[in-house]
């Protein structure tokens, strides 16, 4: 059946009274995700461990604007998560302490720590230039000083009563004999008589046990006295600081975590008292850092939850990690050269991450896992968790992880990672499923202007009149390739948009016009191309062998799709079929060649069992065929071929010649009856382009499933030249009605007598078989009697 021009032409009939967009209330929110956003909503409602969403769409869908959008709206209801801090361990320096404070209190930690270490060096350094601490010292050293002496002096008048005099050296204690009131030398010693000698020798053992003990009584005062003036310096660093670090534990007594922090920082403090008040700059900066406040997470000016796309989710942006510094060809790091993570930052709320760009990055996908899994974040450079560093690191205590994770991925992503690694059904037990098209309703179609006026609004453009909003809405239902849908690509209508006004300013229209719409259109598909031209280039230059006119036996022009990543194009293809004398079956070139898909091998024999079903029962088949698609040097996949192929059969082993000005597409089953294809708009404008490439003749056109004719969403070019009665649409439901159009001839119904009717193309299909068959059976009698002559 021929399609009528008004058949063809795009109406939206749900279109409301409007001059311009500006008219038209703009839409609030996204538009045709009703399930998407049902699940969206389920999976918030639920707070238990593994209910993370998996957000499956195809690109352009605007999955992750929805997404984002709608959590952010969301996530203001709920209550802005705690700061994080990374602060000194005093007991062990390796594993920093991570401390959570309320919102904001983080940086006021932070801010109040810088303070309180200037001040209490500040203070130290003071109190100990204190007139006051100056003299209670002196009191102190005096009154060791008297003790000291008092020691010293009843060990010379002991060592006197047994005839030795002590001095005190820089050595050490030398005792020296006392003999006759004089001191006696070595030889003199040796010249007393023997008694006398003995004497001397055994005083001098008893004066040795009494100047170790002497020494261990000195000993045992200095280590009193620096006790003693620890203990005077504790005090008085505590009389000066105390009041600081109380005030400052009173301002943060509900946090536990944090009073105990300081409680350590003032012991640290008055246990380093000697360095902290040292003329070397370097060593108090040292502890200046030390009793400073790492905050990784800061949300003082986050209002509700956070939201957190992460753009890069390598290993260390999602986790954090410990960075390092060069000192001396040596690398150092500490505490407060931890980084925060996506996962702190998004910590008590939402983050959204591209699988795509996961899976690219090494450890990415596992770190999500385990931290999903563990329920906290654990900060290890990826050197360590792959174990290739020796490099000494810190270990920085995990913070406890509360986060509703939302991977964005292509449904061919998500299905292979649903199959192959089961963690993902324990994580992401929530899949919202984004549609790309829209029935074509009233309310839709309200939603769709309401989100063209809502575009204009929010990128201050200049409103589209009825006729532009209308070519927008015509460019929609092509995306979605049905006339009865709108495509669920809003970033494309967007980008569109924002096209046409660029044009609509050069030209100085005060609104964008249909013209512009369309220009803006032309020059979109003029930048993808290229290609395209490459191919109708070749077709008219006949390099690629494409017959627009006259008729072919055992040629039909077959119709194909060229899809880009950004463009998609109709080619012709010329499909021939030759019949000869053997085995019977069909023989697929591109299928013995490799070069067949297993749908089109399918499709093939799909071809010889409509044959066996339609013919063999009349005669049998004694012939051969085979199909070719001539110049196609690549991959031959779909099924939407087979209509085509069956009548270059058919035209071959019946001789009948087909029009070429005719192109055919569709797919077909054994019973004959013509099924829908994809690609069809694009197929039937590839016809066309190569029609008015070797010149139009009136008659030309392409036959198409009537199942398809909704899907046909054309050019103006095409619509013009269809109007003008130079181009052609016809619609089949039965292989028997393409036959009859290119043919001719009448298909051929079956008559009582159980035949074809004369002349038609079954029945010459029929009388071609059996002349097929009638050679055949007189080669194998010639054959036969010739064996039977050489016998004899």
């Amino acid at each position: 059946m021929k399609a009528e021009y008004d058949d063809l032409v795009y109406r939206c009939p749900y279109l409301p009274d409007f001059s311009t967009s500006a008219e038209i209330e703009p839409a609030q929110g996204f538009i045709g995700q009703e399930r998407a956003k049902k699940a969206v909503e389920t999976a918030l409602k639920i707070n238990e461990k593994g209910f993370n969403v998996f957000v499956v769409g195809l690109p352009g869908t605007g999955r992750r604007s929805f997404v984002t959008s709608f959590l952010q709206k969301y996530s203001l209801k709920m209550p802005a998560p705690k700061d994080w801090v990374y602060v000194y361990n005093f007991s062990n320096p390796s594993e920093p302490r991570a401390i959570s404070l309320e919102s904001g209190k983080g940086s006021q930690l932070k801010s109040d720590m810088e303070k309180l270490s200037e001040e209490v060096i500040e203070l130290v350094e003071k109190t100990f230039e204190s007139e006051d601490y100056a003299s209670k010292r002196s009191e102190l050293e005096d009154e060791y000083m008297r003790k000291k002496t008092v020691l010293w002096q009843e060990l010379q008048e002991k060592a006197k009563e047994l005839g030795f005099a002590v001095q005190i050296t820089s050595t050490g204690v030398v005792t020296v004999p006392i003999y006759g009131g004089k001191p006696l030398t070595p030889e003199t010693l040796d010249s007393l008589p023997d008694n006398v000698k003995e004497m001397f020798n055994e005083n001098s053992r008893k004066l040795k046990h009494i100047i170790d003990g002497t020494l261990y009584k000195s000993r045992k005062l200095d280590r009193e006295y620096k006790e003693k003036l620890k203990d005077l310096d504790k005090y008085a660093a505590l009389f000066t600081i105390g009041a600081l670090f109380d005030e400052i534990k009173k301002q943060y007594e509900s946090n536990y975590d944090v009073v105990e922090y300081l409680s350590t920082v003032e012991n640290d403090v008055l246990a380093n008292l000697s360095d902290l008040r040292s003329e070397n700059e370097d060593l108090r900066q040292l502890y200046k850092k030390r009793y400073s406040v790492n905050l990784i997470v800061d949300n003082s000016e986050l209002q509700g939850a956070p939201v957190i796309f992460e753009r890069n989710p390598t290993y260390s942006n999602l986790a954090g990690k410990v960075e390092y510094y060069s000192k001396g060809g040596i690398m150092l790091t500490d505490f407060t050269l931890i980084k925060a993570g996506a996962f702190h930052r998004a910590n008590g709320g939402f983050l959204i991450l591209e699988v795509e760009n996961l899976l690219k990055n090494p450890y990415a996908w596992e770190c999500v896992k385990r931290a999903l899994l563990s329920e906290e974040i654990t900060i290890e450079n990826l050197e360590n968790a792959l174990g290739f560093s020796n490099v000494v690191s810190l270990r920085p205590q995990p913070i406890p992880l509360n986060v509703k994770v939302f991977l964005i991925a292509s449904p061919k992503v998500y299905y292979l990672m649903h199959a192959y690694d089961e963690d993902v059904r324990k994580l992401f037990r929530v899949k919202s499923e984004f549609d790309w098209e829209l029935e074509m309703n009233e309310d839709n179609v309200k939603k769709y202007l309401g989100f063209i006026s809502s575009t204009c609004c929010e990128f201050k453009l200049p409103h589209l009149n009825r006729e532009a909003v209308e070519k927008i809405l015509w460019y929609s239902s092509k995306l979605a390739a049905d006339r009865g849908k709108l495509s669920v690509k809003l970033g494309e209508i967007s980008s569109l948009i924002r096209e046409a006004c660029s044009i609509a300013e050069e030209r100085e229209n005060k609104t964008i016009t249909r013209q512009d719409v369309v220009c803006a259109i032309e020059q979109r598909e003029e930048r993808v191309s290229l290609i395209q031209e490459k191919y109708d280039s070749q077709i008219k230059a006949r390099d690629l062998m494409i017959e627009t006119s006259g008729n072919k036996i055992g040629q039909v022009n077959g119709l194909t799709v060229m899809e880009l990543s950004d463009h998609s194009f109709g080619v012709p293809v010329k499909i021939t079929a030759r019949a000869h004398l053997g085995k019977s079956g069909v023989v697929d070139i591109q299928r013995e060649a490799d070069l067949s898909g297993k749908i089109h091998s399918k499709a093939v024999l799909t071809i010889e069992g409509f044959f066996g079903e339609r013919y063999a029962g009349h005669v049998p088949l004694s012939i051969s065929a085979t199909i070719n698609f001539e110049q196609v040097y690549g991959m031959i996949e779909g099924d939407s071929a087979s209509l085509a192929e069956v009548i270059a059969l058919i035209s071959a082993i019946a001789k009948i010649p087909v029009k070429q000005e005719i192109a055919v597409t569709g797919s077909m089953n054994q019973h004959g009856e013509v099924q829908p294809v994809g690609g069809v708009t694009e197929k039937v404008e590839g016809f066309h382009r190569a029609c008015k490439l070797h010149g139009m003749t009136g008659s030309q056109g392409v036959v198409i499933p009537k199942s398809n004719l909704k899907n046909l969403v054309l050019s103006d070019g095409v619509l013009s030249d269809i109007k003008q009665g130079r181009f052609h649409i016809w619609t089949v439901e039965h292989v028997d009605d393409a036959i009859e159009l290119l043919t001719g001839k009448k298909a051929g119904k079956l008559t009582k007598t159980g035949g074809y009717e004369r002349g038609s193309v079954n029945y010459l299909v029929i009388k071609a078989l059996q002349k097929a068959r009638e050679i055949s059976e007189n080669r194998v009698k010639t054959l036969k009697r010739r064996k039977t002559r050489k016998s004899k």
